[in-house]
């Protein structure tokens, strides 16, 4: 299998990401030698059948969408091997009983991470909660439900703000209270990632959640919900962070 960035629109699908050097860098830094081949095995086992366009970057890793076999839309989210980001993200590995043997170094942690957004989502959407419903994880690399519409993924909140504050964040606390049933802190919670989805929240970015047995489970919670009051206190006169409880 050729690795080189040139190919990687032929060998993998239609990539629509920028031809000039910052676009390039993003793919070079993303599509490695090994995350090549996770990416093969996911062709090989039927889990997607193409690659197309970046629909999210961030300072871990990239998402894309993807198409199966029978033409359905995939978000594929590849964790990059070579981020020094994700010393900063051991704290909320270690002290999660799920999770004692995540490996000794950089690589065996991130593949450790990408199982763990796996698990978060699959226990979120178990217990009712407006999450992407996760479907494959291999090495570095999510397979999970794409929401958006065709190649346009749909807007996260702070782009989109609800036409119903109120009534959204209604939707919202709904969801927080459906993944605290499984015991879950999401630990990130802020505007940046909660997909606002044809006037209904989605939340996204799973991968730091943590279960009760943390020790950092409640102060996360706690934070969480000061972001949330931050944030809609500009939407919602006389909000209180009592109110979100």
């Amino acid at each position: 299998m050729k690795t080189n960035i040139e190919t990687l629109d032929w060998n993998l699908g239609n990539i629509n990401a920028s031809k000039d050097k910052d676009g390039r860098k993003t793919l070079d830094d993303v599509f490695d030698e090994s995350t090549l081949k996770n990416i093969q095995q996911l062709f090989s086992r039927g889990i997607i059948s193409t690659l197309e366009n970046i629909i999210a970057t961030g300072k871990e890793a990239n998402v894309f969408r993807a198409k199966t076999i029978d033409g359905r839309n995939r978000a594929v989210k590849i964790y990059r091997l070579n981020t020094a980001t994700f010393r900063k993200l051991e704290k909320y590995i270690d002290g999660d009983p799920r999770f004692k043997n995540s490996g000794n170094n950089p690589r065996e942690r991130v593949f450790t991470w990408a199982q763990k957004e796996y698990k978060n989502l699959h226990s979120m959407w178990a217990s009712g909660a407006k999450v992407p419903k996760p479907y494959y994880v291999h090495k570095n690399i999510v397979v999970m439900q794409y929401l958006g519409w065709r190649y346009r993924p749909y807007p996260i909140l702070k782009d989109l703000i609800p036409v119903k504050p109120e009534e959204f964040l209604s939707y919202l606390l709904e969801t927080i209270r459906a993944y605290r049933s499984m015991n879950l802190s999401h630990g990130d919670l802020s505007e940046y990632n909660i997909l606002n989805v044809r006037e209904k929240p989605h939340i996204i970015d799973v991968g730091q959640a943590v279960p009760k047995e943390h020790p950092m489970h409640e102060e996360l919670h706690n934070r969480d919900m000061k972001n949330v009051h931050r944030f809609w206190k500009k939407y919602i006169r006389g909000l209180k962070l009592e109110d979100l409880k």
